[in-house]
């Protein structure tokens, strides 16, 4: 039975301690969508800072669900997308802002692609600086990414280059399926059925990773997604991964899920080596800084390469 869209975009937007941002964020969601018919839900992962009542006041039409307990990114996509009504679906962070073309440009897009895909924008920071919205998939070969871009002291790639889209300036419209690459989950739009199809977000990832793990799936399935450079945002980034002293803990635990689900033995082994010595570089600096408690975090951290299971 085909189920009738109620309307035309559904805005899932998954916050944790994001108070400082989400009424720009929402503000300027209003002001994108003039046209059409819209409507914003909000996971709240048990934030407890008043964000639930601050958006009520100002945006009383705003769909909140409100978690007892930290359910994560991915959990709390798609407890959002199972609540929408919409023809679209849009992930959106609480940290972002939209310029007011955005969304009509996406949509656009979507519009007249005829095939199932999806579109994300090109990103910039705080101050106007080129932030990758477009990454290349977690792969051995685009660890050579850190040298280059060294090398560039700061600049970045004019063209998109296979394994080394963290470093491309971005600025033309490309599938990111050809370069090996994936949109991230900072914002993109897709058709809700499109994205149930494929299973939404694999629930195991608690933070960072789901939206490569999704892009590597859409490229699996023959499906297509585009950075479209013409869309622009601000992300004012990791704002609120940098509130939980546990992020870089969650940011191990889902390349190890990432690597167990989708790689060989002798590549996991080796893109595992290198997530090791990153890890051990970051323990070392918290001992020589004193920084305690980050310093059991982390030695919690690389006890993960021993013992790592996937989450339930």
């Amino acid at each position: 039975m085909t189920v009738k869209n109620l309307v035309d975009l559904s805005v899932v937007i998954v916050t944790y301690k994001s108070k400082e941002f989400i009424l720009r964020c929402i503000r300027s969601i209003h002001e994108a969508a003039q046209g059409l018919s819209l409507e914003i839900i909000i996971v709240d992962n048990a934030s407890e800072d008043g964000i639930s009542d601050l958006v009520r006041a100002e945006f009383p039409d705003a769909i909140m669900i409100e978690n007892k307990k930290n359910e994560g990114f991915a959990r709390g996509v798609n407890q959002g997308a199972s609540m929408a009504a919409g023809h679209y679906l849009c992930i959106l962070n609480p940290d972002t802002q939209l310029y007011p073309e955005t969304l009509k440009i996406l949509l656009d897009f979507l519009g007249k692609y005829p095939m199932d895909c999806i579109a994300g924008p090109h990103t910039v920071d705080g101050s106007g600086k080129s932030n990758p919205s477009c990454r290349s998939l977690p792969h051995i070969v685009n660890i050579i990414k850190y040298p280059i871009s060294l090398l560039l002291r700061g600049r970045q790639l004019k063209k998109p280059r296979r394994y080394l889209l963290d470093i491309w300036n971005q600025s033309e419209t490309i599938d990111s399926i050809k370069y090996n690459g994936y949109i991230t989950g900072t914002c993109f739009i897709t058709r809700l059925n499109f994205f149930k199809k494929m299973g939404g977000f694999d629930e195991r990832y608690f933070l960072y990773c789901e939206d490569a793990d999704f892009g590597l799936r859409i490229a699996q399935g023959g499906y297509h997604a585009f950075l479209i450079s013409e869309a622009s945002m601000i992300h004012f980034a990791g704002r609120s991964a940098y509130q939980n002293p546990l992020t870089q803990l969650y940011f191990v635990e889902a390349y190890l899920h990432y690597i167990h689900k989708h790689f060989n033995d002798l590549h996991g082994v080796a893109y595992k080596a290198s997530l090791f010595s990153l890890v051990l570089n970051w323990t070392l600096g918290a001992w020589l800084r004193k920084r305690r408690i980050q310093l059991m975090i982390l030695l919690q951290t690389l006890r993960c390469f021993t013992s790592w299971k996937p989450r339930p």
